[in-house]
C-alpha cells in the first residue's frame, strides 16, 4: 500500500485575518451604536446622539403622518373671511390687554363650522413678536351659540424641544381637547419656527 499523503491545503484565510476583517468591517456600526443610545424622557422615547437628545421617531411620524392623512374635512379661511375675523376678536378678547394684538398665521376650520384651530402671534403697539406681550399660540376656539370660545385648557405656547414639534403638538391636542376633530389637529402645518419643527 502506497502512503498516503495529505490532499493539497486549499488557500483558507487565517483565522487572525479574518478577525480583523470582521473588526474592521464592524468597527463604524460600534461606533455609531456607541454614540445612539434610546432615553426615556417625558413618557416617550428620544434618541440620543452624542450627547444631543433626538427625536428620531417623532420626524419619522410626521412624515407618515403627511402621507396619509385626509384633510378633505379641513377648510382654511382667508384672512379678512368672516371666519378669520371672528377668531381674531375671540382671540384678542381671551386675555386682555395682553392679547389685543391676536394676530393669526393660519387659520383651520371643521368641516361642520364648529371647531377652528388657530395659530396665532400677538403684537403690542409697535412690536414685533419677538417682543410681544403673550408667546406664539396654537389656539382651539369652539363655537358656543354665536360665538367663538377659546378653548384656555388646550392652548399651546412654548417650546416643544427635544421633541419634534408638529407630532408634539397634535398629540397634546388631541390629549387635552377631547372633542377637537382629529383632521384638524392632524392637518395643522405649523409656520411659526419653533413649531414648524
Amino acid at each position: 500500500m502506497p502512503p498516503m499523503h495529505p490532499p493539497p491545503a486549499r488557500a483558507r484565510p487565517r483565522p487572525r485575518r479574518r478577525a480583523l476583517w470582521l473588526l474592521a468591517a464592524a468597527a463604524p456600526l460600534l461606533l455609531a451604536v456607541s454614540m445612539l443610545q434610546p432615553r426615556a424622557q417625558d413618557q416617550g422615547l428620544l434618541i440620543d446622539l452624542a450627547g444631543r437628545p433626538v427625536d428620531a421617531l417623532g420626524t419619522l411620524q410626521a412624515g407618515w403622518q403627511r402621507l396619509v392623512r385626509d384633510c378633505s374635512a379641513v377648510q382654511r379661511p382667508a384672512a379678512g373671511s368672516p371666519a378669520w375675523q371672528q377668531a381674531q376678536q375671540a382671540l384678542a378678547a381671551h386675555s386682555p390687554p395682553a392679547s389685543h394684538g391676536a394676530r393669526p398665521l393660519q387659520l383651520l376650520q371643521a368641516a361642520t363650522g364648529e371647531w377652528l384651530l388657530a395659530e396665532v402671534v400677538w403684537d403690542g403697539p409697535g412690536s414685533a413678536p419677538a417682543s410681544a406681550p403673550l408667546d406664539p399660540a396654537i389656539v382651539p376656539l369652539r363655537r358656543v351659540g354665536a360665538r367663538w370660545q377659546v378653548l384656555g385648557e388646550g392652548v399651546w405656547s412654548g417650546d416643544t424641544g427635544p421633541w419634534h414639534a408638529p407630532v408634539f403638538i397634535r398629540r397634546w391636542l388631541r390629549k387635552q381637547v377631547p372633542g377637537l376633530p382629529p383632521a384638524l389637529a392632524l392637518c395643522l402645518d405649523p409656520r411659526w419656527p419653533a413649531f414648524a419643527g
